[in-house]
């Protein structure tokens, strides 16, 4: 039995169990904070208890106990990191604007228009304009400033704006920020300009990682003071010090295509490479009494130095404290199961920071790590290389593919994409890194000491400029990246089934396994039909949501168009984020159609703005018109309602987003008034509806 050899598997899964239990259900927060206090105690009792714990027969009382122990701690652990039955926390948002003092929990991030940065509300104003106590997480923006650039983690501000809850996803699919930001106990956000806030006080926080991030700032100088191309010094960045902000988004759309995307964010393999260097350097401790323990002392240290100079990002963390236990359990000479360490680990890390269990980042890296420890040495096995050389690529080739079979049904169900050139780009990534790593490293420390030295600088430049040249390359074989991709959490499920049991069978045999295979194969064929006709079985249309934008999609097994005004249909990301998914999900490749042509001109199914689909009439009216045919829809995107009320009393009008406000408040008053069906697109979210065929 996996419990039985793998006791910390079980706890793991039953903690998760716990955190999961108090995110998707309505749970009484004190009920699990007594079980979980009660099972403890039961539990120790039972322990030394002799009748109970030694006997065959009623052992199983004190494994049940231990059960909803775990269970109920995970709960319990997750609401305390929610914060949400704490006195002090806001639940009902103050309306109107006030004044709020927030804390900074990060330093401000650069975004397109703004800088974007957690901060907990610590006290507002209430209707007598008096300082009430209160706490919450949440997101604020603050205007483009330098004084907004200046802020740091620990800063304390005073902000005069209106706080609002959070949004849920406006379209079909579309990514759900709202749930991403809940599930880290984010529960609104803020904006404000450059008068509408000031610098209260500062040096509060964490000490430690205030130090922390002033290291790395310190160090990011450091590699502006290289003078490298603007491309080089971004991925140096990221490669070295986990900022990944500066790089632009082709090169990150290259890595991400390559497969490879993983060395830009300082994770296992950074961290790795740390570890094996300094265990290399401190091979002479092993001859000294005790040196076992002295070397891991050291190890232990260095890896958390360099999470220091990372800013304690929370991929590092995780790497140095899953490396920290395979630390502890080496330097004390007992077999300790690596599947013990590493969930250890995960326990270890949960219990600080339950959230991580819904974070891509931590599901990819202990899913890689799994893959690398149960199928990589299966894989080697199958070759055995008789010069150091081939040794070398051999090990990164199996390193490569068991990562990846653990880790691409994740791939598939975030970012909907395969790269299936990875072992190639590994296979140039992964050597390159190592060395990168190193020289990076060297120039950290020389650098620290106020050496520059050039020679060793173009040096490192020259291997970087090799890196990026063979991921540029395999990012032009389109051809062999599988995208469009769309699999559910089923399906997700299913797929880690199917890898379990299927390399189970390969390496191991027997017909029940090979049963479940071809079972999880059979059902997930099923799942995706089944999703297919769902949504394909009748014709629709959808009137996106799109802040500044209009888009309109007409969707039928046969045909598909999507009608959007120019700058939407060339701003990929924006077309990604708010429909692309959609269209994965219905299998759909719709033909393009520019709303700006769409209004003025005719084609043999548009008549200036009037088009039929599956028997109704659809009117995207421009404002200079005063007369309007007759319609079932009018997607009104400008103008006033200056049209004659009859055409209007059996449609439906649908106000979209690149409406200004005073229209869509005249818009609004005008169908209330004369009791016309609408839908806010801004308000509501996307407007869609089933079209009889």
């Amino acid at each position: 039995m996996i419990a039985q050899r793998y006791p910390v598997f079980r706890v793991f899964l039953l903690f998760c169990a716990g955190i999961l239990l108090a995110n998707f259900v309505d749970v009484s927060f004190h009920f699990f904070a007594i079980l979980t206090g009660v099972s403890l105690l039961l539990a120790i009792f039972l322990a030394f208890f002799p009748p109970v714990f030694y006997s065959f027969r009623w052992r199983w009382m004190f494994g049940l106990v231990v059960s909803i122990f775990f269970v109920s701690l995970g709960v319990f652990i997750t609401h305390l990191y929610g914060e949400t039955n704490f006195k002090n926390h806001i639940s009902d948002l103050p309306e109107g604007k006030r004044y709020y003092e927030v804390e900074l929990l990060e330093d401000p991030l650069e975004k397109a228009r703004s800088y974007g940065m957690q901060v907990k509300l610590l006290s507002f104003s209430n209707e007598n304009e008096k300082l009430v106590e209160g706490s919450l997480k949440m997101m604020l923006y603050l205007q483009k400033s330098r004084e907004a650039s200046a802020l740091r983690y620990g800063d304390r501000i005073v902000i005069n704006t209106s706080v609002n809850k959070l949004r849920g996803p406006q379209n079909p699919f579309e990514f759900d920020y709202r749930d991403f930001l809940n599930l880290k106990a984010i529960y609104a956000q803020a904006y404000a300009d450059s008068t509408s806030y000031k610098l209260a006080s500062t040096g509060h926080g964490w000490a430690i990682l205030r130090f922390a991030k002033n290291v790395r700032r310190h160090f990011l100088k450091a590699v502006d003071g290289w003078n490298l191309p603007e491309s080089q010094a971004a991925i140096t960045k990221a490669l070295l010090l986990g900022y990944r902000y500066d790089i632009d988004d082709n090169t990150l759309k290259a890595y991400a295509s390559a497969g490879a995307m993983h060395v830009l964010a300082v994770s296992g393999l950074h961290v790795g490479i740390v570890y094996t260097l300094a265990g290399y350097l401190l091979f002479f401790l092993m001859r000294i009494k005790r040196g076992a323990i002295v070397k891991s002392i050291i190890l232990i240290l260095l890896l958390w130095m360099f999470a220091l100079i990372t800013g304690m990002s929370a991929s590092v963390v995780r790497a140095a404290t899953m490396f920290t236990f395979v630390a502890i359990g080496t330097s004390l000479k007992r077999y300790t199961s690596i599947y013990n360490t590493i969930l250890g680990s995960a326990i270890l890390l949960l219990i600080i920071r339950p959230s991580y269990l819904f974070e891509v980042g931590f599901q990819l890296s202990y899913a890689a790590v799994f893959g690398i420890v149960w199928i990589q040495p299966k894989l080697s096995t199958l070759f055995r290389p008789s010069t150091k050389v081939v040794k070398l690529f051999w090990d990164i080739t199996t390193v490569s593919i068991a990562a990846q079979v653990a880790t691409f049904p994740l791939g598939l169900y975030y970012f909907h994409q395969f790269p299936t050139l990875f072992l190639v780009s590994n296979l140039i990534v992964i050597p390159v890194v190592t060395v990168l790593m190193y020289l990076g490293l060297l120039l950290l420390v020389l650098s620290s000491m106020g050496v520059v030295w050039l020679t060793l600088i173009k040096f490192y430049s020259g291997w970087l400029w090799l890196m990026n040249t063979g991921v540029q390359w395999v990012e032009k074989q389109a051809a062999f990246l599988i995208t469009e991709i769309h699999v559910s959490r089923l399906e997700l499920v299913l797929l880690y089934v199917l890898i379990f049991s299927g390399f189970l069978w390969l390496t191991k045999g027997g017909y029940k396994r090979l049963v479940l295979s071809m079972l999880c194969i059979i059902f997930i064929g099923i799942s995706q039909l089944y999703e297919k006709h769902n949504l394909q079985q009748a014709a629709t249309m959808v009137v996106y949501s799109a802040k500044g934008h209009a888009a309109i999609g007409l969707y039928h097994p046969s045909q598909s168009l999507f009608i959007a005004d120019s700058a939407f249909l060339h701003d990929d990301d924006v077309l990604t984020f708010h429909v692309k998914h959609h269209w994965w999900a219905l299998d759909a490749k719709p033909q393009y159609y520019c709303l700006e042509e769409v209004c003025t001109k005719s084609n043999s199914w548009n008549n200036k703005g009037l088009f039929s689909f599956c028997g109704k009439l659809i009117c995207i009216p421009n404002e200079g018109e005063l007369v309007l045919p007759k319609a079932d829809f009018y997607v009104i995107n400008e103008g006033y309602p200056n049209w004659k009320i009859e055409n209007l009393m059996l449609s439906k009008i649908i106000l979209g987003n690149s409406l200004r406000y005073s229209q869509r408040k005249k818009w609004k008053e005008f169908c209330l008034k004369n009791k016309l069906a609408f839908h806010d697109l801004n308000s509501e979210g996307a407007f869609q509806i089933v079209l009889n065929p």
